[in-house]
Protein backbone atom coordinates (compact mmCIF):
# COMPACT_ATOMS: atom_id res chain seq x y z
CA UNK A 1 0.00 0.00 0.00
CA UNK A 2 1.23 3.85 -0.62
CA UNK A 3 -1.17 7.04 -0.15
CA UNK A 4 -1.15 9.41 -3.29
CA UNK A 5 -1.19 12.72 -3.19
CA UNK A 6 -4.75 12.86 -1.07
CA UNK A 7 -3.16 10.97 1.58
CA UNK A 8 -5.51 7.96 0.42
CA UNK A 9 -4.23 4.48 0.27
CA UNK A 10 -3.72 3.22 -3.19
CA UNK A 11 -3.05 -0.41 -3.67
CA UNK A 12 0.13 -2.54 -5.63
CA UNK A 13 1.56 0.64 -7.13
CA UNK A 14 -0.74 1.09 -9.66
CA UNK A 15 -1.60 4.56 -10.97
CA UNK A 16 -4.95 5.89 -10.84
CA UNK A 17 -6.36 6.74 -14.11
CA UNK A 18 -9.62 9.47 -15.32
CA UNK A 19 -12.84 7.17 -15.71
CA UNK A 20 -15.92 8.28 -17.65
CA UNK A 21 -19.68 6.68 -16.03
CA UNK A 22 -22.81 6.67 -15.90
CA UNK A 23 -24.93 7.13 -12.71
CA UNK A 24 -27.83 8.26 -10.75
CA UNK A 25 -27.65 11.67 -9.41
CA UNK A 26 -28.89 10.26 -6.25
CA UNK A 27 -26.76 7.09 -6.17
CA UNK A 28 -23.50 9.80 -6.31
CA UNK A 29 -24.70 11.84 -3.49
CA UNK A 30 -25.15 8.53 -1.58
CA UNK A 31 -21.51 7.80 -2.75
CA UNK A 32 -20.46 10.61 -1.59
CA UNK A 33 -22.38 10.85 1.97
CA UNK A 34 -20.37 7.47 2.45
CA UNK A 35 -17.44 8.35 1.32
CA UNK A 36 -17.33 11.36 3.37
CA UNK A 37 -18.05 9.26 6.70
CA UNK A 38 -14.98 7.27 5.74
CA UNK A 39 -12.82 10.44 5.50
CA UNK A 40 -11.80 9.85 1.70
CA UNK A 41 -12.75 10.92 -1.76
CA UNK A 42 -15.61 9.34 -3.72
CA UNK A 43 -12.89 8.26 -6.49
CA UNK A 44 -11.09 6.25 -3.64
CA UNK A 45 -14.38 4.64 -2.65
CA UNK A 46 -15.26 3.32 -6.43
CA UNK A 47 -11.40 2.33 -6.22
CA UNK A 48 -12.29 0.06 -2.25
CA UNK A 49 -15.23 -1.04 -3.90
CA UNK A 50 -13.18 -2.22 -7.08
CA UNK A 51 -10.37 -3.54 -5.64
CA UNK A 52 -13.17 -5.73 -3.43
CA UNK A 53 -11.70 -4.24 -0.03
CA UNK A 54 -14.71 -2.47 0.73
CA UNK A 55 -16.41 -5.87 1.20
CA UNK A 56 -15.01 -5.31 5.05
CA UNK A 57 -17.38 -2.50 5.19
CA UNK A 58 -20.89 -4.93 5.66
CA UNK A 59 -24.04 -3.12 6.53
CA UNK A 60 -23.89 -4.20 10.08
CA UNK A 61 -20.64 -2.61 10.51
CA UNK A 62 -22.27 0.45 9.03
CA UNK A 63 -24.63 0.25 11.55
CA UNK A 64 -22.69 0.39 14.25
CA UNK A 65 -21.17 3.18 12.86
CA UNK A 66 -24.36 4.99 12.49
CA UNK A 67 -25.51 3.46 16.02
CA UNK A 68 -22.74 5.37 17.63
CA UNK A 69 -23.52 8.47 16.04
CA UNK A 70 -25.36 11.46 17.57
CA UNK A 71 -28.07 11.82 18.97
CA UNK A 72 -26.39 9.02 21.03
CA UNK A 73 -29.71 8.38 23.41
CA UNK A 74 -29.71 4.32 22.50
CA UNK A 75 -26.15 4.25 23.11
CA UNK A 76 -26.29 6.04 25.90
CA UNK A 77 -28.60 3.52 27.37
CA UNK A 78 -26.83 0.31 26.11
CA UNK A 79 -23.48 1.66 27.67
CA UNK A 80 -25.16 2.83 31.25
CA UNK A 81 -26.78 -0.56 31.71
CA UNK A 82 -23.30 -2.37 30.97
CA UNK A 83 -21.69 0.05 33.65
CA UNK A 84 -24.77 -0.95 36.13
CA UNK A 85 -24.09 -4.94 35.58
CA UNK A 86 -20.40 -4.51 36.18
CA UNK A 87 -21.23 -2.60 39.23
CA UNK A 88 -23.94 -5.24 40.89
CA UNK A 89 -22.01 -8.36 39.50
CA UNK A 90 -19.10 -6.64 41.74
CA UNK A 91 -16.77 -6.58 38.64
CA UNK A 92 -16.01 -2.25 39.18
CA UNK A 93 -16.21 -0.54 42.57
CA UNK A 94 -18.60 2.43 42.29
CA UNK A 95 -17.34 6.17 42.28
CA UNK A 96 -19.92 7.51 44.33
CA UNK A 97 -20.82 7.10 48.19
CA UNK A 98 -23.84 7.76 49.79
CA UNK A 99 -22.47 8.87 53.01
CA UNK A 100 -21.47 12.88 53.83
CA UNK A 101 -17.97 12.16 53.39
CA UNK A 102 -18.00 11.10 50.15
CA UNK A 103 -15.01 10.11 48.40
CA UNK A 104 -11.91 11.59 47.66
CA UNK A 105 -11.39 12.56 44.15
CA UNK A 106 -8.34 10.45 43.23
CA UNK A 107 -10.28 7.16 44.60
CA UNK A 108 -13.12 8.23 42.45
CA UNK A 109 -11.52 8.70 39.59
CA UNK A 110 -9.20 5.88 40.10
CA UNK A 111 -13.00 3.84 40.51
CA UNK A 112 -14.04 5.64 36.71
CA UNK A 113 -10.80 5.07 35.19
CA UNK A 114 -11.18 1.16 35.93
CA UNK A 115 -15.59 1.58 35.19
CA UNK A 116 -14.28 2.72 31.83
CA UNK A 117 -11.22 0.01 30.92
CA UNK A 118 -13.99 -2.79 31.63
CA UNK A 119 -17.00 -1.73 30.36
CA UNK A 120 -15.05 -0.08 27.45
CA UNK A 121 -13.41 -3.56 26.93
CA UNK A 122 -17.57 -5.40 27.32
CA UNK A 123 -18.82 -2.74 24.50
CA UNK A 124 -16.50 -3.86 22.07
CA UNK A 125 -16.44 -7.22 21.98
CA UNK A 126 -20.30 -7.08 21.64
CA UNK A 127 -20.00 -5.08 19.25
CA UNK A 128 -16.98 -7.57 16.90
CA UNK A 129 -19.68 -10.42 17.85
CA UNK A 130 -22.14 -8.79 15.91
CA UNK A 131 -20.03 -7.74 12.89
CA UNK A 132 -18.37 -10.71 12.62
CA UNK A 133 -21.57 -13.09 12.22
CA UNK A 134 -23.03 -11.02 10.38
CA UNK A 135 -20.15 -11.11 8.21
CA UNK A 136 -19.48 -14.73 7.80
CA UNK A 137 -23.54 -14.92 7.72
CA UNK A 138 -25.03 -11.89 5.84
CA UNK A 139 -28.29 -13.48 4.87
CA UNK A 140 -28.75 -12.96 9.16
CA UNK A 141 -31.48 -10.44 10.00
CA UNK A 142 -30.87 -7.85 13.02
CA UNK A 143 -33.51 -5.36 13.23
CA UNK A 144 -32.75 -3.59 16.10
CA UNK A 145 -28.88 -3.74 17.84
CA UNK A 146 -29.70 -2.64 21.35
CA UNK A 147 -31.45 -5.15 22.96
CA UNK A 148 -28.96 -7.98 21.14
CA UNK A 149 -25.78 -6.03 22.21
CA UNK A 150 -27.45 -6.08 26.01
CA UNK A 151 -28.15 -9.22 26.28
CA UNK A 152 -24.42 -10.63 24.70
CA UNK A 153 -22.81 -7.46 27.34
CA UNK A 154 -24.63 -9.13 30.30
CA UNK A 155 -23.85 -12.85 29.17
CA UNK A 156 -19.45 -11.50 29.12
CA UNK A 157 -19.78 -9.29 32.36
CA UNK A 158 -21.82 -11.96 34.08
CA UNK A 159 -19.19 -15.04 32.39
CA UNK A 160 -16.26 -13.22 34.51
CA UNK A 161 -17.78 -12.53 37.92
CA UNK A 162 -18.35 -16.40 37.43
CA UNK A 163 -14.87 -17.21 36.72
CA UNK A 164 -14.47 -15.28 40.12
CA UNK A 165 -13.07 -12.24 38.45
CA UNK A 166 -15.56 -10.23 40.82
CA UNK A 167 -13.60 -7.98 43.54
CA UNK A 168 -15.39 -9.79 46.22
CA UNK A 169 -16.44 -13.61 45.75
CA UNK A 170 -19.58 -13.30 47.49
CA UNK A 171 -21.86 -11.20 49.02
CA UNK A 172 -23.17 -12.65 52.58
CA UNK A 173 -25.92 -9.87 53.22
CA UNK A 174 -28.69 -8.68 51.59
CA UNK A 175 -28.56 -6.08 48.56
CA UNK A 176 -29.70 -2.44 48.85
CA UNK A 177 -32.16 -0.61 46.78
CA UNK A 178 -30.07 2.25 46.00
CA UNK A 179 -33.09 4.49 44.02
CA UNK A 180 -35.96 4.57 46.39
CA UNK A 181 -39.55 3.26 45.73
CA UNK A 182 -41.31 6.88 45.44
CA UNK A 183 -38.48 7.99 42.84
CA UNK A 184 -38.93 4.88 40.95
CA UNK A 185 -42.79 5.55 40.59
CA UNK A 186 -42.16 9.10 39.72
CA UNK A 187 -39.56 8.22 36.96
CA UNK A 188 -42.26 6.11 35.46
CA UNK A 189 -44.86 8.42 35.60
CA UNK A 190 -42.46 10.89 34.10
CA UNK A 191 -41.42 8.43 30.97
CA UNK A 192 -45.44 8.51 30.06
CA UNK A 193 -45.36 11.90 30.46
CA UNK A 194 -42.87 12.53 28.31
CA UNK A 195 -44.23 10.06 25.54
CA UNK A 196 -47.61 11.44 25.37
CA UNK A 197 -45.70 14.70 24.84
CA UNK A 198 -43.75 13.16 22.13
CA UNK A 199 -47.30 12.19 20.43
CA UNK A 200 -48.61 16.03 21.19
CA UNK A 201 -45.94 18.07 19.96
CA UNK A 202 -43.56 15.41 17.52
CA UNK A 203 -46.49 13.43 16.28
CA UNK A 204 -44.68 12.14 12.84
CA UNK A 205 -42.02 10.96 15.80
CA UNK A 206 -43.86 9.41 17.61
CA UNK A 207 -45.52 7.80 14.58
CA UNK A 208 -42.22 6.03 14.23
CA UNK A 209 -41.73 4.41 17.41
CA UNK A 210 -45.50 3.97 17.76
CA UNK A 211 -44.62 1.46 14.74
CA UNK A 212 -42.38 -0.19 16.22
CA UNK A 213 -43.70 -0.77 19.80
CA UNK A 214 -47.08 -1.37 19.01
CA UNK A 215 -47.36 -2.32 15.65
CA UNK A 216 -44.19 -4.62 15.67
CA UNK A 217 -43.00 -3.23 12.72
CA UNK A 218 -39.04 -3.12 11.16
CA UNK A 219 -37.10 -1.00 10.10
CA UNK A 220 -37.27 -1.73 6.57
CA UNK A 221 -40.92 -2.15 7.09
CA UNK A 222 -41.57 1.39 8.12
CA UNK A 223 -39.53 3.02 5.48
CA UNK A 224 -41.69 0.54 2.81
CA UNK A 225 -44.58 2.38 4.26
CA UNK A 226 -43.36 5.52 4.66
CA UNK A 227 -42.31 4.95 0.59
CA UNK A 228 -45.93 4.24 -0.45
CA UNK A 229 -47.84 6.97 1.95
CA UNK A 230 -45.41 9.66 0.92
CA UNK A 231 -43.60 8.97 -2.58
CA UNK A 232 -40.60 9.49 -1.35
CA UNK A 233 -37.42 7.50 -1.31
CA UNK A 234 -37.15 6.64 2.11
CA UNK A 235 -34.48 4.56 2.99
CA UNK A 236 -34.15 2.01 6.12
CA UNK A 237 -31.32 4.19 7.28
CA UNK A 238 -33.55 7.26 7.52
CA UNK A 239 -35.82 6.00 9.34
CA UNK A 240 -33.02 4.61 11.62
CA UNK A 241 -31.73 7.72 12.50
CA UNK A 242 -35.44 8.75 12.63
CA UNK A 243 -35.95 6.80 15.39
CA UNK A 244 -32.65 7.65 17.25
CA UNK A 245 -33.70 11.63 16.75
CA UNK A 246 -37.30 10.17 17.97
CA UNK A 247 -35.92 8.82 21.30
CA UNK A 248 -33.17 12.18 21.78
CA UNK A 249 -36.47 14.36 21.47
CA UNK A 250 -38.33 12.22 23.74
CA UNK A 251 -35.74 12.71 26.54
CA UNK A 252 -35.72 16.18 25.66
CA UNK A 253 -39.21 16.53 26.85
CA UNK A 254 -38.40 14.28 29.81
CA UNK A 255 -35.77 16.36 30.97
CA UNK A 256 -37.18 19.58 30.12
CA UNK A 257 -41.11 19.73 30.14
CA UNK A 258 -42.08 17.58 32.35
CA UNK A 259 -43.42 19.25 35.17
CA UNK A 260 -45.07 18.73 38.53
CA UNK A 261 -48.13 20.42 37.03
CA UNK A 262 -47.53 17.68 33.83
CA UNK A 263 -46.68 14.92 35.61
CA UNK A 264 -50.08 15.25 37.55
CA UNK A 265 -52.12 15.01 33.93
CA UNK A 266 -50.88 11.93 33.31
CA UNK A 267 -50.71 9.85 36.80
CA UNK A 268 -54.08 8.71 35.95
CA UNK A 269 -53.62 7.49 32.33
CA UNK A 270 -50.59 5.19 33.80
CA UNK A 271 -53.10 3.11 35.74
CA UNK A 272 -55.01 2.80 32.93
CA UNK A 273 -52.47 0.75 31.03
CA UNK A 274 -51.50 -3.24 30.81
CA UNK A 275 -51.11 -4.10 34.56
CA UNK A 276 -48.90 -6.88 33.59
CA UNK A 277 -46.43 -4.32 31.75
CA UNK A 278 -46.85 -1.85 34.86
CA UNK A 279 -45.31 -4.54 36.91
CA UNK A 280 -42.92 -5.46 34.56
CA UNK A 281 -41.35 -1.94 34.41
CA UNK A 282 -41.31 -1.45 38.19
CA UNK A 283 -39.84 -4.76 38.70
CA UNK A 284 -37.01 -4.08 36.18
CA UNK A 285 -36.36 -0.39 37.50
CA UNK A 286 -36.10 -2.18 41.02
CA UNK A 287 -33.45 -4.38 39.97
CA UNK A 288 -31.45 -1.50 38.46
CA UNK A 289 -31.69 0.34 41.61
CA UNK A 290 -30.19 -3.19 43.47
CA UNK A 291 -26.57 -2.20 45.02
CA UNK A 292 -25.64 -5.96 43.34
CA UNK A 293 -27.30 -9.32 41.78
CA UNK A 294 -27.71 -12.25 43.91
CA UNK A 295 -28.20 -15.58 42.01
CA UNK A 296 -31.98 -15.00 41.65
CA UNK A 297 -31.87 -11.42 40.95
CA UNK A 298 -29.29 -12.66 37.82
CA UNK A 299 -32.02 -15.21 36.70
CA UNK A 300 -34.73 -12.82 36.89
CA UNK A 301 -32.54 -10.08 35.00
CA UNK A 302 -31.87 -12.27 31.99
CA UNK A 303 -34.84 -14.18 31.75
CA UNK A 304 -37.82 -11.60 32.32
CA UNK A 305 -36.01 -8.90 31.03
CA UNK A 306 -33.31 -8.67 28.96
CA UNK A 307 -33.84 -11.91 26.58
CA UNK A 308 -37.47 -10.96 26.25
CA UNK A 309 -36.43 -7.24 25.27
CA UNK A 310 -35.32 -8.87 22.05
CA UNK A 311 -38.74 -9.92 21.03
CA UNK A 312 -40.91 -7.51 22.38
CA UNK A 313 -40.36 -4.09 21.47
CA UNK A 314 -42.41 -2.28 23.93
CA UNK A 315 -40.43 -3.59 26.58
CA UNK A 316 -37.05 -2.88 25.12
CA UNK A 317 -38.58 0.42 24.73
CA UNK A 318 -39.17 0.77 28.55
CA UNK A 319 -36.34 -1.21 29.49
CA UNK A 320 -33.77 1.80 27.79
CA UNK A 321 -36.13 4.75 29.36
CA UNK A 322 -35.47 3.00 32.76
CA UNK A 323 -31.55 2.53 32.23
CA UNK A 324 -31.62 6.50 30.78
CA UNK A 325 -33.01 7.44 34.47
CA UNK A 326 -31.30 5.42 36.44
CA UNK A 327 -28.30 5.63 35.24
CA UNK A 328 -28.62 9.55 35.50
CA UNK A 329 -29.85 8.53 39.16
CA UNK A 330 -26.73 5.92 40.46
CA UNK A 331 -23.94 8.15 38.63
CA UNK A 332 -24.67 11.69 38.69
CA UNK A 333 -23.79 12.46 35.20
CA UNK A 334 -25.27 15.67 34.14
CA UNK A 335 -27.85 14.87 31.61
CA UNK A 336 -27.00 16.14 27.48
CA UNK A 337 -30.17 17.71 27.39
CA UNK A 338 -29.07 20.07 30.35
CA UNK A 339 -25.53 21.21 29.47
CA UNK A 340 -24.97 20.24 25.62
CA UNK A 341 -20.91 20.78 26.17
CA UNK A 342 -20.95 18.12 28.73
CA UNK A 343 -19.40 14.48 28.48
CA UNK A 344 -19.74 11.94 30.50
CA UNK A 345 -18.04 8.35 30.72
CA UNK A 346 -20.45 6.96 28.17
CA UNK A 347 -19.32 9.88 25.30
CA UNK A 348 -15.70 9.50 26.18
CA UNK A 349 -16.22 5.45 25.85
CA UNK A 350 -18.46 5.97 22.44
CA UNK A 351 -15.69 8.55 21.31
CA UNK A 352 -13.09 5.66 21.52
CA UNK A 353 -15.03 2.83 20.11
CA UNK A 354 -16.21 5.12 17.09
CA UNK A 355 -12.00 5.27 16.52
CA UNK A 356 -11.51 1.85 16.37
CA UNK A 357 -14.28 1.31 14.25
CA UNK A 358 -12.43 3.75 11.85
CA UNK A 359 -9.36 1.33 12.28
CA UNK A 360 -7.58 4.39 13.91
CA UNK A 361 -5.89 2.20 16.26
CA UNK A 362 -4.89 -0.73 13.48
CA UNK A 363 -2.55 -2.30 16.01
CA UNK A 364 -5.24 -3.14 18.22
CA UNK A 365 -5.47 -7.34 18.92
CA UNK A 366 -8.56 -7.25 18.21
CA UNK A 367 -9.23 -4.94 15.37
CA UNK A 368 -12.17 -5.58 13.16
CA UNK A 369 -10.64 -5.04 9.96
CA UNK A 370 -7.98 -7.96 11.13
CA UNK A 371 -10.28 -10.26 12.01
CA UNK A 372 -12.45 -10.19 9.16
CA UNK A 373 -9.14 -10.90 7.25
CA UNK A 374 -8.93 -13.74 9.49
CA UNK A 375 -12.04 -14.81 8.70
CA UNK A 376 -11.91 -14.85 5.05
CA UNK A 377 -8.88 -16.72 5.13
CA UNK A 378 -10.57 -19.26 7.13
CA UNK A 379 -13.73 -19.06 5.00
CA UNK A 380 -12.32 -19.98 1.74
CA UNK A 381 -12.32 -23.84 3.20
CA UNK A 382 -15.80 -23.30 3.77
CA UNK A 383 -17.96 -25.70 1.78
CA UNK A 384 -20.97 -26.00 3.73
CA UNK A 385 -23.25 -23.89 5.99
CA UNK A 386 -22.23 -26.14 8.32
CA UNK A 387 -18.44 -25.46 7.86
CA UNK A 388 -19.18 -21.46 8.04
CA UNK A 389 -21.62 -22.17 11.15
CA UNK A 390 -18.82 -23.60 12.93
CA UNK A 391 -15.92 -21.00 11.94
CA UNK A 392 -17.92 -18.35 12.63
CA UNK A 393 -18.83 -20.04 16.44
CA UNK A 394 -14.90 -20.02 16.43
CA UNK A 395 -14.39 -16.42 15.88
CA UNK A 396 -17.61 -15.66 18.54
CA UNK A 397 -16.47 -17.97 21.26
CA UNK A 398 -13.00 -16.27 21.01
CA UNK A 399 -13.94 -12.77 20.85
CA UNK A 400 -15.82 -13.07 24.02
CA UNK A 401 -13.16 -15.24 25.84
CA UNK A 402 -15.68 -18.05 26.21
CA UNK A 403 -18.77 -16.33 27.32
CA UNK A 404 -20.93 -16.52 24.61
CA UNK A 405 -21.34 -19.57 21.98
CA UNK A 406 -23.43 -18.82 18.55
CA UNK A 407 -25.25 -21.68 19.16
CA UNK A 408 -26.91 -20.08 22.32
CA UNK A 409 -27.60 -16.41 20.90
CA UNK A 410 -31.04 -15.59 20.45
CA UNK A 411 -31.02 -15.23 16.88
CA UNK A 412 -34.11 -15.60 14.89
CA UNK A 413 -35.71 -18.43 15.43
CA UNK A 414 -34.41 -21.86 13.81
CA UNK A 415 -31.99 -19.54 11.50
CA UNK A 416 -29.08 -21.43 12.99
CA UNK A 417 -31.41 -24.52 12.37
CA UNK A 418 -30.70 -24.10 8.62
CA UNK A 419 -30.54 -27.23 6.91
CA UNK A 420 -27.22 -27.93 4.42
Amino acid sequence: MRKNTKGEETSNQQKKLVRSLSITQNAWDAIKDKAAREGISASEFLERIGRDASVLETPINSRLKAFLEAPISMWWCWSEATRRYALQLGLVESHRQESEEGLKDYIADERLKQQKEIVGDCLWRAMLTIAVINYGIPELGINSMTPLLRWMSFKMLQHKAEQGESLSLQKTDEPTFTITEKQIENDLVEIQAALDLLQQFSPSYYEVLDMVMNGRMSYAQIAKYKRLNTQKNVTEAEVRREAKEAVYQLRAYLHNQVTENVKKQYIKNSFKSDKNLEAKKKEYYQLCSLSFLKDKERKNLEEKFIRPALEDPELEFWIKEIDHLAGHHLTGFESIHLDSKHKDLHYILREELEKKLKYENIDEKDNLRSLLIQMDKKLMFCKSFKDIRETVGQFVYDISQGSLQIDTIPFPKNFLERKE
